[in-house]
């Protein structure tokens, strides 16, 4: 089924229109996948510069089964000869809800239904070998996902009532009633045939997570089968000699419980049929249509499934720009985040086309909670090179008045060291509480050229990066002004965070007029995604990198226009890309 449960039957109709089709909002690059469970390899035997999806695998072994633009094609296993048409006559609008039945003699699909024309989605037959489909289910929206094995039933997702609820129903194939299976609160979806017919395997919200569930043919004995833990579980396939079963997981980070969305970074999951402790087979880039119909091979050994690359992040024009690691806090924050987050995370920045990062989780020696020299390979592995490292050490107020900082520079000794384990060329100091007197700004300058003096001898370059306040007057200047005039060029550069210097009330073309040369970084950050609010004259800065001395620049984000903040951080990097 192609979206979430949702309330509004006006809104509904408007979504079936959409998910009908098997569409995407953004160009992709489709790779259609075969993993072996014998040698725990997977292998693309096909690329197509264009979306296809849901490969079935037919019970002779000879095809593969896909969707493409509302209809059906079949290609072979091993991926050679072209995609040939299967005729499905006058339903030309099927989704990625398409499965072949035991004997190999015909195929169920979802589609609208052209003659009707209310962009909901019926069941219909039609033989493997083409021809006019027979339309099953009466009523829509009716998302297929099961036959049984005698080829007698069909199991499908609907939506009925007033309340457009979203269960799971059965039918005879040569029509007749239909039987609702499950009731409980929210969606449940993707039903499938045991191999026996005994049960469906299918997947609910009704826990609060998506997660993959079983039950007698009847509806009986509704039993949890996954307790994935900050994954959503969907589209149980169950191998055909019934000791299997694969499923897509998402990162509930990225997904609501009833979403199954396309262009995300998934797993694809094993358990045995049985129950148990589940296996993480594939992470790939994909979701919605990798694999929503049972692909199995006939032996049980394989099965298929498509991935996928956004046409646009490989088209668009390379560019070395470097991540500010904090933007995805909620995600890679912590030690725990990081330990359990950042493969996923850091390797999906590498897909958007960022070629750096800039470090944001320096303490007591370790990043993140890694050994320097541990944390550099995490990153290497990403294809992330560290371009600098965020961190900090305020001075207290009596450091302030006294000018005496021995402290805070055994601090320093202790961070420049780590760092040079890390290969970290540049640190960064993130932040200096607001100023007040001229006084305090003397000796935060020798604060500056003292730590600069230290990381120069490490090999490191050391920078200085503002927020706002570092524009409001001190008497008769302000912070950045004082900093940029006393401190040696040689010993200290400016990241200059170009977002907050508006905030402020600067003009940062200005100041890199102003003070040229000494910009060696620059913050690349907007209010939320980069070029949306206006407020930024990029162009500007961009024209000025060499007058300003700029090196390189990291994009950071604060916020996203949704929860999702990688979605923000792939849009901001699509426009940088593509804009300078």
């Amino acid at each position: 089924m192609r979206f979430k449960t949702i309330k509004c039957s006006a809104v509904m109709a408007f979504a079936g229109a959409i998910g009908a089709f098997a569409q995407q909002s953004s160009q992709v690059i489709s790779y259609l996948e075969i993993y072996d469970l014998e040698t725990e390899t997977h292998q693309v035997i096909k690329e197509f510069p264009y979306l296809i999806e849901a490969p079935n695998w037919t019970p002779d072994g000879k095809w593969l089964v896909v969707n493409k633009e509302g209809r059906l094609y079949k290609i072979s296993p091993d991926g050679s000869g072209d995609l040939v048409e299967i005729n499905t006559g006058t339903i030309n609008q099927c989704n990625n809800d398409h499965v072949i039945s035991a004997d190999g003699k015909w195929i169920a699909l979802s589609s609208n239904d052209p003659s009707v024309k209310d962009w909901k989605s019926y069941v219909f037959t039609v033989p493997f070998e083409g021809g006019e489909p027979k339309k099953i289910t009466p009523v829509g929206p009716s998302y297929l996902h099961g036959i049984s094995p005698d080829g007698k039933m069909i199991a499908y997702c609907a939506f009925r009532g007033p309340e457009n609820e979203a269960d799971v129903y059965a039918m005879p194939v040569k029509g007749g009633k239909e039987v609702r299976l499950t009731d409980a609160p929210g969606l449940d979806d993707g039903p499938e045939y045991s191999m026996d017919g005994r049960h469906i395997w299918f997947n609910s919200v009704r826990s609060g997570r998506m997660q993959v569930w079983r039950m007698r043919a009847n509806g009986k004995e509704q039993t949890q089968m996954t307790f994935d833990k900050d994954m959503n579980s969907w589209f149980p396939h169950i191998s055909p000699d019934g000791e299997k079963v694969v499923y897509i997981a998402y990162h509930d980070y990225e997904v609501a419980p009833g979403d199954h969305t396309p262009n995300q970074n998934v797993q694809l999951r094993m358990i045995p049929a049985k129950g148990g402790e589940p296996k993480v087979l594939v992470k790939l880039f994909g979701g919605q249509g990798s694999i929503n119909v049972n692909s199995w091979s006939p032996d049980s050994k394989k099965f298929a499934y498509i991935s996928y690359r956004m046409a646009e992040e490989i088209t668009a024009p390379s560019k070395e720009m470097a991540v500010q690691l904090y933007s995805a806090r909620q995600l890679i924050g912590s030690p725990e985040l990081f330990a359990k987050n950042h493969e996923y995370v850091l390797g999906r920045l590498a897909q958007m086309g960022y070629t750096g990062a800039e470090a944001a989780s320096y303490s007591d020696g370790l990043f993140s909670g890694m050994e320097p020299e541990d944390f550099k390979a995490a990153l290497n592995k990403a294809g992330l090179e560290l371009v600098s490292s965020h961190t900090t050490r305020v001075l207290s107020s009596d450091e302030l008045s006294s000018g005496n900082y021995e402290a805070a520079m055994k601090w320093w000794d202790q961070c420049i060291e780590a760092h040079k384990k890390a290969g970290i060329p540049r640190l960064v100091m993130s932040y200096s509480p607001k100023l007040d007197t001229e006084a305090e700004l003397k000796v935060m300058a020798e604060y500056l050229n003292a730590i600069g003096s230290r990381c120069n001898a490490a090999g490191i370059r050391f920078g200085y990066h503002n927020h706002a306040h570092e524009f409001a007057k001190v008497g008769n200047t302000t912070m950045m002004d004082y900093f940029i005039a006393n401190t040696d060029p040689a010993k200290v550069f400016i990241e200059m965070d170009v977002y907050w210097a508006v905030v402020g009330g600067a003009a940062p073309v200005e100041y890199m007029h102003k003070y040229p040369g000494r910009f060696e970084l620059l913050h690349i950050k907007d209010k939320k995604e980069i070029g949306q609010s206006g407020m930024v004259g990029f162009d500007a800065i961009f024209r000025n990198f060499d007058k300003a001395g700029t090196k390189g620049f990291i994009v950071e984000m604060e916020e996203a226009s949704t929860q999702n903040i990688l979605k923000g951080l792939r849009e901001s990097a699509l426009y940088l890309r593509n804009n300078y």
